[in-house]
């Protein structure tokens, strides 16, 4: 008789055994998608678009180009873009650096004001001081370089290169090895600096709005932070320490048992 109570209670030791390790493996799913507003299959609104022109500000570097019916004229202002700092134009290599002064300065145009205005903008400005120089002037004006911080709950932290004028923070994120699993996607943190100041704004990344927001196409020198969320961090702790009460619990009533 004895042994027939042994038995019986192998299976109840073994269930209790193992329910702590139920707990501690069944985890309170979590809603990570991204827009969670958008409707199946439908198109948003007055999204903020590609073309969208940034302003340019101080150490952004510009690549102009400038043509012309005169093109043998034409060539000395693109030569002083491509001689670089040697030619005494203010011109970098690779393109024109926006001094601190928001100033840019250009072969026979000396300085000309380029921080606050749009690439479009300054096309204009342009074409219209060279008009004196140059018969019919077309200017195109592009952001020759730049970069982006992104720091917090991402894959890789660090810098992200601009290769483009204009790149989304969605691509940001994406050369970051995307949000971890602690991200707080609900408030991404965008720092920019602006001639008032640094701005700080926060894009939700699981509402269709952050499509409408002009910081969703970020510039050189903008900070990405992605912030963790203590719930996430805080819930795999929470159950490990019910996993452990409830292992404790069980050792306990299997002693009691075996005293009974």
């Amino acid at each position: 008789m004895p042994m027939c109570k042994t038995r019986l209670r192998r299976p109840a030791f073994w269930a209790w055994l193992l329910l702590p390790w139920c707990f501690a493996s069944c985890k309170t799913p979590t809603n990570a998608g991204y827009f969670q507003t958008i409707k199946r299959d439908t198109t948003l609104q007055n999204t903020v678009a590609k073309e969208f022109d940034l302003k340019i500000k101080p150490d952004d570097l510009l690549s102009i180009g400038i043509t012309s019916a005169s093109p043998e004229l034409a060539t000395l202002f693109n030569s002083a873009q491509s001689a670089g700092a040697s030619g005494g134009t203010g011109a970098v290599t690779g393109g024109y650096l926006v001094d601190k002064n928001g100033n840019i300065q250009l072969y026979k145009l000396g300085d000309v004001k380029a921080a606050g205005l749009t690439k479009k903008e300054l096309k204009g400005k342009l074409e219209s001081d060279l008009a004196p120089y140059l018969k019919d002037p077309v200017v195109t004006v592009r952001l020759a370089a730049g970069h982006v911080t992104v720091l917090g709950e991402v894959g890789s932290p660090g810098t992200v290169d601009l290769p483009a004028d204009q790149v989304s923070l969605l691509d940001v994120l994406g050369k970051s090895g995307d949000l971890t699993k602690d991200a707080k996607k609900e408030n991404i943190l965008i720092i920019r600096q602006t001639d008032s100041g640094k701005e700080f704004r926060h894009l939700d990344l699981s509402d269709h709005s952050v499509f409408t927001s002009p910081y969703f196409f970020l510039q050189n020198g903008d900070v990405v932070y992605v912030e963790p969320d203590p719930k996430k961090k805080e819930t795999p702790k929470l159950q490990q320490a019910i996993a452990y009460a409830i292992s404790g619990i069980s050792i306990l009533s299997l002693i009691l048992s075996r005293i009974r």
